[in-house]
């Protein structure tokens, strides 16, 4: 049996290579813990393969390569100084891989590739939770949620969010095959059922972000260039002045009371306070990559009888900055901020040029869908994880799309065999 090595390494061509890839992946992201370390070998033997089909995929503008995996060296490094070396060492090879992965990904995968197998993956997620059944009790606010086969209502809630930004995509960014369209709809009408059920406050909200920067997105790139950027600085200043004004006047509150939160977002306020005040006396390197959370540290066992976390495991401080503040110091802090100073500005910066297309305005969505989670979990710096494989992907391909610029690129290919050349009013390719 023979391989084409060139048809693999081609985004335009490889769909019935990558597609199953990219579902095996969130599959494994969701379910690694209950499946066991066999889903984590077949992650990494997907992947690999295709690496070394096309081993040169890596070395093709390799500066935004190297820039985003600065955060894993980083993770790395700190062995040297972790409380935990043992622990911190094995943590940050698995979050490394997960990046060095996506960013594979991200140079051998189409965007419409990414949101039919996302959308496939998805499905294989909720249905799998939906067989699982189970419901979670909140004790700090009495209430219960559908958490299918995860430990938390939260994680189910993310990954309902997904599936239905994927297959907004296949619907409305790329013109998936009609056949296809009915089981689109049913998945994305699971995903909403799920997500409603979950009451993730943290997932609808951020849900709503998202789908409406693929609606802005889109309409952005209906406009000419130079009205496009007018648009786009009367958006940026509006949106600060609205949130200005939304926290003096208290109406934050409202919308957290509307999805049933108070204004401590369910205890994070004081997780935040009690890891800042721990973080201070580490405040340049921190403690080490994923070594505060360990048995027989004194604080991270009040924090886990504080919450009621009984099984000493799976907890962080629900703020992707302050995690890699206590875990990285400064230096952490400054890596983490400038990812997510790259998921605003990447997206608006591939939205202002003129070769924008469709496959921009859906990576343009994920970008903003991380941003405000990063305020309340904890997604792309935690190893075998849906962020941080889809976070390195999304930068890296708008970061290509905009080197490459009106050029054919594999950003722009279609899904052959699913679906017919996206539109390119508004929407491109």
């Amino acid at each position: 049996m023979t391989f084409d090595r060139d048809r693999i390494a081609d985004p335009a061509r490889n769909a019935i290579v990558v597609v199953p890839a990219i579902a095996l992946s969130l599959f494994v992201f969701a379910y690694s813990v209950r499946v066991g370390p066999v889903s984590i070998l077949a992650f990494y033997g997907v992947w690999t393969a295709v690496l070394c089909a096309a081993p040169r995929l890596l070395f093709e503008r390799p500066l935004p390569v190297i820039a985003l995996l600065a955060l894993p060296a980083i993770c790395l490094l700190s062995t040297v100084w972790s409380d935990a070396p043992a622990r911190t060492l094995r943590s940050a090879i698995q979050y490394g891989t997960t990046v060095f992965f996506g960013l594979v990904a991200a140079r051998a995968t189409s965007v419409p590739n990414l949101a039919l197998g996302g959308a496939i993956g998805g499905l294989l997620v909720l249905l799998y939770s939906v067989a699982i059944g189970g419901y979670s009790y909140d004790f700090l606010d009495g209430s219960y949620a559908f958490n299918g086969a995860f430990s938390s209502k939260n994680q189910l809630g993310y990954f309902a969010t997904l599936t239905i930004l994927f297959c907004v995509a296949l619907l409305w960014a790329f013109r998936v095959d009609r056949k296809l369209w009915p089981a689109v709809v049913a998945t994305a009408g699971l995903a909403v059922v799920l997500l409603w059920m979950s009451d993730s406050a943290t997932s609808i909200l951020t849900t709503g972000v998202a789908l409406l920067t693929v609606v802005v997105a889109r309409m952005l790139l209906g406009l000419a260039p130079a009205l496009r950027r007018r648009a786009v600085v009367t958006l940026i200043a509006g949106g600060l002045v609205g949130a200005l004004a939304a926290y003096i006047l208290g109406l934050f509150d409202v919308v957290l009371l509307a999805v049933g939160k108070d204004a401590t977002l369910t205890g994070r306020t004081f997780l935040w306070n009690q890891a800042l005040e721990f973080g201070a006396n580490r405040p340049l390197l921190g403690v080490g990559y994923d070594a505060f959370w360990v048995h027989d540290r004194p604080e991270a066992e009040r924090l886990w009888e504080e919450f009621y976390i009984t099984a000493r495991t799976g907890f962080h401080f629900h703020n992707v900055l302050i995690e890699a503040y206590v875990g990285l110091g400064l230096l952490g802090l400054t890596l983490v901020s400038a990812i997510c100073l790259a998921l605003f500005a990447v997206p608006v910066v591939a939205i202002l040029a003129e070769d924008g297309t469709g496959a921009v305005t859906f990576c343009a969505g994920l970008a903003l869908l991380f941003l405000p989670r990063a305020m309340a979990e904890v997604d792309f710096i935690t190893p075998y994880t849906a962020g941080s494989f889809l976070v390195p992907f999304v930068l890296l391909k708008l970061l290509d799309h905009r080197a490459q610029g009106a050029r054919p690129a594999p950003i722009l290919s279609d899904m052959h065999g699913f679906a017919s050349q996206p539109m390119r009013t508004g929407l491109g390719t």
